[in-house]
């Protein structure tokens, strides 16, 4: 995986901090996930030629520049990221289900997953966009600590983080990190355990800690300074997917992080178009509430897109459970919309920069309206995906 060091480097001295130069490559995991269909591991940089402009799309009148849905005119856009929680149940001894799946979710017009711990525990974000012009979601968590790549993914979003703590060390410092960036002075990081806004927070009932947070996102994105902007960087969509002929069928995807309570399925609906995410056969749900984990209420998470971006992973000082996500560069990126795997890539130019996504002719991608799911997944991790 290429990185662009030289741009990144530039900006980490100019704020003090270089959490890289600290940090040690990770060991190789053991995949148990059985290798069958076409099988995504280590594969050589794809070096895709990609236009030398990157600008913006065009920002259309009443459509997100998320989802590409429709979305009223004027509404504001300040996007919100929250750190999810996804530990292993113990009643399913799969991560992320029953006793242990999250809420809100249901209104994420992306979820990111990526590495948490060198063994190939995951953590979640959450990102709301749509959803908060109709003042939701009211209740999401289990809301758990940020790491560096996470406060790097609200640079490219310019948006709110809602975290519950993180690492405090010399040369791996959340803290020091977001207030480097200009994040904390513009108002828009939201600690929960700094003893604050308890009117939009809670511990709920029931659920034991520390993975038991809740907030309401729509009620403190209010906290924000008015006047407060976040530009937009619309991906491209399209009403009928392109990638149809000449693009080999994918129903079935399957991803190995390297530990066996971690796998996940996503599985094509032809019907509705879109992908449902299970982890280990069991569906992948968001609980309505936190006051309300009723079955009839409960949404299994799906997506339109689904997109498994190659990245590297670091460990400050070698620590397995602080992983340094090196999200600013380019690389491959492996596909997969209406059924269909394109063998893509990405770029970010810099830390403010988005991430663009492209097809395997050096195109941007265009994305089917709708929900999108982010792997943050390393090139050595598991991927497989099979026709039916």
């Amino acid at each position: 995986m290429k990185k662009i060091i030289s741009t990144l480097l530039a900006v980490m001295l100019l704020l003090g901090t270089v959490p890289a130069m600290a940090a040690k490559k990770a060991k190789g995991n053991t995949y148990s996930m059985p290798a069958e269909g076409t099988v995504l591991q280590n594969i050589e940089d794809r070096n895709i030629t990609l236009p030398s402009d990157l600008s913006d799309n065009p920002v259309i009148s009443g459509e997100s520049t998320v989802t590409g849905l429709p979305l009223a005119e004027g509404a504001l856009y300040l996007p919100m990221l929250a750190q999810i929680s996804n530990p292993v149940d113990k009643e399913t001894n799969i991560a992320g289900t029953g006793y242990r799946a999250p809420w809100g979710g249901q209104y994420a017009d992306i979820m990111y997953e990526g590495i948490l711990t060198r063994k190939g525990e995951t953590r979640v974000t959450f990102l709301f966009s749509d959803s908060l012009a109709d003042n939701q979601p009211l209740s999401t968590g289990p809301i758990r600590s940020a790491r560096i790549g996470h406060v790097l993914l609200r640079e490219e979003w310019q948006g709110g983080l809602i975290f519950a703590g993180g690492p405090n060390k010399e040369d791996n410092n959340i803290k020091k990190m977001l207030k480097d960036f200009g994040a904390t002075s513009a108002g828009v990081v939201f600690n929960l355990l700094d003893g604050k806004y308890t009117e939009y927070k809670q511990r709920v009932s029931g659920l034991a800690g520390p993975n038991n947070v809740d907030v309401n996102v729509a009620g403190i994105r209010t906290l924000i300074p008015s006047g407060t902007v976040a530009t937009p960087h619309p991906f491209l969509f399209a009403d009928s997917s392109p990638y149809v002929d000449g693009y080999e069928l994918a129903y079935s995807i399957n991803l190995d992080w390297g530990h066996k309570h971690y796998i996940s399925h996503l599985r094509y609906d032809e019907n509705e178009n879109i992908y449902l995410r299970y982890t280990g056969d069991y569906p992948y749900i968001s609980i309505a509430a936190c006051d309300d984990r009723s079955d009839e209420n409960a949404t299994q998470m799906s997506f339109s897109n689904v997109i498994i971006q190659r990245i590297d992973y670091e460990y400050v000082n070698g620590n397995s459970i602080m992983p340094d996500m090196q999200s600013v560069g380019k690389g491959n990126a492996d596909i997969f919309i209406a059924g269909r795997y394109i063998p893509g890539y990405w770029v970010r130019e810099d830390v403010s920069s988005p991430t663009i996504f492209f097809d395997d002719q050096g195109n941007q991608l265009e994305l089917t309206r709708g929900k999108t799911y982010i792997a943050h997944f390393p090139p050595e991790s598991l991927l497989t995906y099979q026709a039916n």
